[in-house]
């Protein structure tokens, strides 16, 4: 049944439906009809959200879920930051272009500006490609699976701390990459440079880092509290709107009075670290190792001891639990939470859940679930990502 409903298509684009009655407006990008990054840049800002509201809201009809949410009112978070909001941008090297992708795979849109990174980011980005030019860095052709230059990636922190990052296909043009580093660093463009490799064939901004030169990590501030980071460490693309969905979530937790709190998906543990005044344990589940590595150093660098980071599949861990945990914070991938490890959950007995989504579609299947058990408090949708379609969602729940 439940793989069925999964399949569960939703019938309509609700953000297209909600603005063909607004009166769209001059796009401030001059790449906004070729570049595909920011569909929605040719609406104001208030439409663009009211349609992201509507989105969601369209979808829990559409579900035939209308019923849980009765009880509340689901509301929508502005993102202080209209542009320049993101703290990390992949800008791929392919086909002899730099930029990032159009409309098919072999298509590269050069960019003279990007709205979305703050302009010291793209001045970094532009400087390290000029570089890579200079030094004959030939960029990578995915389809003949020949060239050196894969990605240039540019992460930069509200502490005003940058990276830029470089994957490439070997460990060959060592003085050449060095040069480039050290003159990017005198140019005090950036704190830290970071040299990944990844030899496959197939299409990944990831590497295993080969060098670095100055910072080996950066810094961010999140609710009082100080993460290191590297060019793959996960962290929420806009800062500002996950500081105030962490808010959301410690407040509702914190009203519970939790011992015990289950962190799934926990990922370098920003969530969890941001709840360890809150509750006496807090048990970190996460099975991708270079987030657990960056999470034991975070717990160190801000003093936390009373969280417990288990390296194992959600779905794993689960099956095997015996905790009962007085809260829990889920904030899974794209694809959601598996029933099983659902419907355990749902056994646990929680008093009280936060489920914080990338993907509309699967929380509400998860919802389905949830909500026979447990009440739904607040329903947030949270403007990650301005100028484009994409959002998240937070629900906050507790049991009946």
């Amino acid at each position: 049944m439940r793989a069925n409903f999964r399949r569960k298509k939703v019938k309509k684009d609700y953000i297209k439906e909600s603005l063909t009655t607004k009166t769209s407006v001059d796009a401030p990008c001059p790449h906004f009809s070729e570049c595909g990054g920011c569909d929605l840049q040719n609406y104001s800002y208030e439409d663009q959200l009211e349609a992201k509201l509507n989105s969601f809201k369209g979808q829990v009809e559409d579900k035939k879920l209308s019923k849980i949410f009765k009880d509340i009112e689901i509301t929508s978070m502005a993102s202080p930051r209209k542009t320049a909001y993101r703290q990390k941008m992949d800008f791929v090297c392919a086909f002899e272009k730099s930029g990032l992708r159009g409309s098919s795979f072999d298509s590269v849109i050069e960019l003279d500006t990007c709205l979305l990174l703050e302009e010291k980011s793209f001045k970094a980005y532009k400087r390290a490609l000029e570089l890579a030019k200079e030094q004959e860095l030939e960029f990578y052709n995915y389809k003949s699976h020949y060239g050196f230059l894969r990605y240039i990636t540019v992460r930069r922190t509200r502490l005003k701390q940058q990276i830029v990052s470089f994957l490439t296909s070997s460990k060959d043009n060592d003085a050449k990459v060095e040069a480039l580093a050290k003159q990017l660093m005198e140019e005090g463009l950036i704190d830290s440079f970071i040299w990944q490799v990844f030899e496959g064939k197939t299409d990944s901004s990831f590497g295993s880092v080969h060098k670095f030169w100055g910072k080996e990590l950066i810094e961010e501030e999140i609710l009082g509290y100080k993460f290191k980071l590297s060019t793959n460490t996960f962290f929420q693309a806009n800062q500002e709107i996950a500081q105030e969905a962490y808010r959301m979530i410690k407040e509702h937790a914190a009203s519970q009075n939790p011992k015990e709190i289950l962190d799934l998906y926990s990922g370098t543990c920003t969530i969890g670290i941001s709840l360890s005044d809150i509750a006496e344990k807090i048990v970190a589940i996460e099975n991708f190792s270079p987030n657990r590595d960056m999470a034991l150093l975070n717990f160190e660098n801000n003093n936390v001891s009373n969280i417990e980071y288990i390296d194992k599949d959600v779905n794993d861990f689960m099956e095997e639990s015996s905790l009962t945990p007085d809260y829990v914070v889920c904030n899974p991938p794209r694809t959601g939470v598996d029933e099983k490890p659902l419907r355990k959950l749902v056994e646990m007995k929680p008093k009280a859940i936060s489920y914080l989504s990338c993907n509309p579609k699967t929380l509400l299947d998860d919802l389905s679930i949830l909500s026979l058990h447990y009440k739904i408090d607040k329903a947030v949708v949270l403007d990650m990502f301005p100028q484009t379609k994409h959002f998240e969602t937070l629900v906050q729940m507790t049991l009946k």
